[in-house]
Order: C-alpha cells, then structure tokens, then sequence
C-alpha cells in the first residue's frame, strides 16, 4: 500500500460523532413490529396463499384421476380380443408370415407395411389375401398386423 491509502485504514478517530449518529440513524433498521400487526399481517398471508393451494391439490387430484382413466381405457383397448391387433395370438404367425409380405421380396419387414398403407391411402389396388385378421376389409388394423409381424422377434416359430 502506498502512503496515500493508508488514510482509508483507521477512520474510527477521524468520523466526527455526530456524522456516526446521523449515519447510524439512516441505515439501522427501524423499530420491531408490533405483534399484533405481525399477527394481522401473518393470517391476511395464510389466507391468501391458502387459495392456490386447494387449486393445486384439486390439479393433483385431477390429473391422478385423468392418469388412472388413461390406464383403464389403455388396458380395455389392449386387452380387447375381437381385434387381432390388439391380441397377435389369434393370427397365426405362419399365416401373417406369408401374407404379409406385400412386396414380394421373400421377406416381411416394416416396408411392406408402409406400402400396403399406400396402398390403401391413395386406393390403390389391394390383393385379396392382404386381410390377414378376416374381417372382410383391408385396413389400418391390417397395416398394424403388417407392421407386428415384421418387428415381431420369434420370426423363426
């Protein structure tokens, strides 16, 4: 430190006393409150945040209930046996294995079940042996059989 700073190091003798109590008067903190303000000011608090939080709780409750339909309605869907989607079992897979393959390459992958959705989205001429769950039409539930035989794992059973 130079000689010039060191006039900033000890200011406790030079601060004149009546500077030091105009000072401490403007930056100390003022009076406590009184309880009884604290109190009416602590319950206006509680019951306005009181609010929000019931709206919270009832979003939590909502979205347990929404979330727990999902589940149901997913499973009803899923687990319904008259489609042959939703239950794989009741297609053969030697059956799906080769009326699958709508291209006719020797195998059944993803591809041949985006042609045969081209197929039927532009009404392009279907095969017959392309409704492979039998229920007269060829549709998304035939693309979907299309596309589970051609990810299905067990492809050798």
């Amino acid at each position: 430190m130079t000689e010039n700073d060191r006039q900033f190091d000890d200011l406790s003798g030079r601060v004149p006393d009546r500077l030091r109590r105009d000072l401490r008067g403007l930056f100390e903190p003022p009076g406590a409150v009184p309880p009884r303000v604290d109190k009416i000011i602590l319950d206006q608090a509680r019951q306005r945040l009181a609010k929000p939080r019931r709206l919270i709780i009832r979003l939590r409750w909502a979205a347990g209930i929404a979330a727990a339909a999902a589940v149901i309605i997913l499973g009803a869907i899923l687990f319904n046996p008259q489609s042959g989607i939703r239950n794989p079992k009741s297609i053969s897979p030697a059956l799906a294995e080769g009326r699958a393959d709508v291209d006719a390459n020797g195998r059944v992958d993803i591809l041949d079940a985006f042609q045969l959705a081209r197929q039927i989205e532009t009404r392009g001429p279907v095969a017959p042996q392309w409704d492979l769950n039998g229920d007269g039409r060829i549709d998304q539930d035939d693309v979907n059989l299309v596309a589970l035989a051609a990810v299905r794992l067990d492809k050798g059973a």
